[in-house]
């Protein structure tokens, strides 16, 4: 840590004193079980400084180029739900006895002022260099912005100036602790993050050139962490409220794969040679990987901060969530097999198996149901017609939770149109609409990350001798 000094702040004490203090605060933070919530306040920290950047915004390309018209006070009411978030893990963080002490205290102090200092209480903490008081004096510079941001809010409209000023005073009042600042900056750190995975750790350890074992270990520590960080953005585990709280997620998520892509390409790929096949991996990742990251942030997310409906919410979340967990998982597991082609899928992940799985069903389910579609316009009778309506129900019954969330909907409506429809013209007429719609979402199932290792054989778009073929990509 630099040795310069901070508003409100005394000198930064030697860095060497400043990791000690670290290291044994950490140890207690393991001790006490709170590991993972020191992670998510990290997170939470980190995510305040990239969301306040515009490239991470997930806006469309019509308000991107519109800054000072749009309203920002979704974003802020956002940023308010995580500050509270934050508090309540700084209060977890610290043990009892030290909350205790800091109400006892702060309540001494308001009694005990002088007329010339405006609060002794948070002087005393600015003086003190340790992780307790860092977290105390944050809780209280956040509990006092979340008052500020209450009357902000109700305001008909924030511009883009002031969504700017709070980002940084929230960025001013979070490295104002020198503790805290060390925290963020020093991103890696055994407790959070090691090579568990014996899979993993075993590819890393056989890699035999120094500098390709260390830079492919940086790498697989990055992946693990975002995908930690996708835990948190898991609608499966989140409350109806707090569902919106995910885009600060997304805006680290996509700021901190944009620093490991340019890490790869500025430094990574300029040691290696264009034949290695480490190369052709982490060229591949460069070039792969912004597609994802656009279709999360410029495509399911857009303009969701604005957006009112639960399940629509809940469903564009989920899919930029399952994006991306496919292309970091998919991504660890190819850089595994780089270096040792035994390895697979689930060896590393457990879930890995169980949703390729379940992708290869979804897949080969469509195809059958595409076929009993285009059979029933070929023979255009009740027969094909009820052997139609029994593979949609079985679809329905046994497949169906495999899509996306979003297609759930499409899918049931015409379930229902299908099913109640007795004649056949009429029938004739809605099923085109549906072929079209089961080939489209074959399409995107065919998209999906699990897949790209077992493309769909040619003769499983035949139906048989006499049937017709069904022309998919």
């Amino acid at each position: 840590m630099p040795s310069s000094s901070r508003p409100g702040d005394g000198p930064a004490p030697p860095p060497d004193f400043l990791r000690g203090q670290m290291r044994h605060w950490m140890e207690q933070v393991v001790s006490a079980g709170k590991t993972r919530d020191l992670f998510e306040l990290e997170m939470w920290l980190r995510s305040f400084e990239r969301f306040f950047r515009i490239k991470n915004q997930p806006l469309s390309e019509k308000e991107a180029k519109a800054l000072a018209l749009r309203n920002w006070s979704e974003e802020l009411r956002l940023v308010d739900n995580v500050i509270l978030r934050t508090v309540q893990l700084c209060t977890s963080i610290l043990t009892e006895e030290q909350v205790n002490q800091t109400r006892f205290d702060n309540y001494v102090e308001s009694y005990l002022k002088k007329d010339d200092v405006t609060d002794p209480y948070v002087e005393r903490l600015l003086r003190q260099s340790n992780p307790e008081a860092g977290l105390t004096l944050l809780r209280e510079s956040l509990e006092d912005l979340h008052l500020v941001l209450l009357d902000l809010t109700r305001l008909a409209r924030i511009p883009y100036s002031s969504f700017g000023a709070v980002g940084k005073i929230l960025y001013r009042e979070i490295r104002r602790s020198h503790m805290l600042a060390l925290l963020i900056d020093n991103k890696f750190k055994p407790i959070h993050d090691r090579i568990t995975n014996a899979a993993v750790a075993g590819v890393i350890r056989n890699i035999k050139n120094p500098l390709d074992r260390r830079q492919a270990a940086k790498v697989f520590l990055e992946f693990f962490r975002l995908l930690r960080y996708l835990d948190f953005a898991d609608p499966e585990h989140s409350a109806e409220e707090n569902l919106k709280n995910a885009i600060l997620v997304f805006s680290l998520i996509t700021s901190e794969a944009r620093l490991l892509l340019g890490y790869l390409e500025r430094r990574v790929l300029k040691g290696l040679s264009e034949e290695d096949p480490v190369y052709q991996l982490y060229d591949s990742f460069v070039y792969c990987i912004p597609f994802e990251l656009k279709k999360v942030i410029n495509t399911e997310l857009t303009d969701i901060s604005v957006a009112r409906q639960a399940d629509n919410i809940r469903a564009r979340v989920e899919n930029s969530h399952g994006i991306l967990k496919d292309c970091f998982q998919q991504s660890v597991v190819q850089l595994a097999q780089v270096f040792d082609r035994e390895v697979q899928g689930r060896d590393i992940f457990p879930d890995f198996t169980a949703r390729l799985e379940q992708s290869l069903e979804l897949r080969e389910s469509l195809v059958l149901l595409i076929r009993a579609v285009r059979t029933f316009e070929k023979q255009k009778d009740t027969d094909s017609a009820v052997r139609m309506k029994e593979e949609i129900s079985r679809f329905y019954d046994e497949h169906m939770k495999f899509l996306m969330y979003r297609d759930w909907s499409g899918f049931e409506l015409f379930f229902i149109e299908i099913l109640k429809c007795t004649s056949i013209p009429a029938l004739l007429q809605i099923s085109h609409r549906f072929a079209t719609f089961l080939v489209t979402l074959y399409r995107e199932v065919q998209k999906r990350s699990v897949l790209q290792m077992t493309p769909a054989e040619a003769q499983a778009l035949e139906d048989g001798p006499t049937a017709p073929r069904i022309d998919l990509p």
